[in-house]
């Protein structure tokens, strides 16, 4: 990050008083379940994630049959009013199938025998993840020293005037994970969920300013053409088709959602029944 990009001074104060308030360490989470609880916590209030979090475990039996649902099935479980829902439940669908690909079960214990930068190297080339949610499951349930940071977070930092309006999710990761120690990492982290909790911006980028490598397929994954997809504001969320896109479909009388423009393919438009 440049040094336009960042107000050192204000940035500081704020990074000072979180480290010195932060709440008491919550119990661990073993690695898969902190990754599915990062999904929904990510942009949201901790309070909904947590009951979102409830839904899910009560409605699945277990993790694989969580990676084998749809995610048009894990969006209504969660409710139309979840922010970024589709897209969300999208990204959680690719990175759950990534592991059991990679693993041939639905764990992340095998993380446990990497070296930290391993571990995070590897939670990085997971599809479908993004920079809160790697640096989440990076920092507690392995203890690397990684800043878990989300639109929600960069964008209350621009409203303090801590960072510029061009600063990207990447850049504040690195530079917070250059500022803050190690061993206050948790701390910030803590605090920063605890002090935004409340707080919500009165609107959302609609599109991201620079997608980010992060989020991106593994080079070994099926190409999408960019004209097809594109990043969210929130950081994996998948946005519409294109304005000229939409337009051609509409004019061939076709369907312009996502899944006809580039997603995956549909026989119709099923409505997922929720279990109770």
């Amino acid at each position: 990050m440049t040094k336009s990009h960042v107000k050192s001074d204000v940035l500081k104060k704020i990074l000072t008083r979180w480290t010195r308030h932060a709440p008491p360490e919550g119990p661990k989470m073993e690695p898969l379940a902190r990754l599915v609880h990062a999904f929904l916590e990510y942009d949201a209030e901790m309070s909904r994630a947590q009951s979102a979090a409830q839904r899910l475990v009560s409605t699945m039996t277990d993790y694989n049959e969580l990676r084998v649902t749809p995610a048009i099935e894990l969006a209504a479980i969660l409710g139309v009013r979840y922010a970024f829902v589709e897209g969300r439940c999208s990204s959680l669908h690719r990175t759950l199938q990534a592991i059991f690909e990679r693993e041939k079960q639905m764990s992340l214990e095998s993380l446990h025998q990497m070296h930290k930068p391993e571990i995070r190297k590897y939670l990085k080339s997971l599809a479908g993840i993004n920079p809160y949610v790697e640096a989440a499951v990076a920092l507690d349930c392995f203890g690397v020293p990684a800043a878990p940071v989300d639109m929600k977070l960069i964008l209350w930092l621009k409203n303090k005037q801590a960072v510029t309006e061009e600063c990207t999710l990447l850049e504040l990761q690195q530079v917070l994970e250059r500022q803050i120690r190690a061993p206050q990492m948790g701390m910030f982290f803590r605090a920063s969920r605890k002090d935004l909790e409340d707080w919500m911006p009165k609107v959302w980028p609609a599109v991201a300013r620079n997608p980010s490598t992060v989020v991106a397929p593994p080079q070994d994954a099926p190409q999408v053409s960019p004209v097809k997809t594109q990043q969210s504001g929130a950081g994996t969320e998948s946005a519409s088709a294109p304005t000229h896109v939409a337009k051609a479909h509409r004019k061939k009388g076709g369907d312009p959602s996502p899944e006809k423009a580039g997603g995956a393919p549909t026989k119709g438009k099923p409505k997922p029944s929720i279990k109770d």
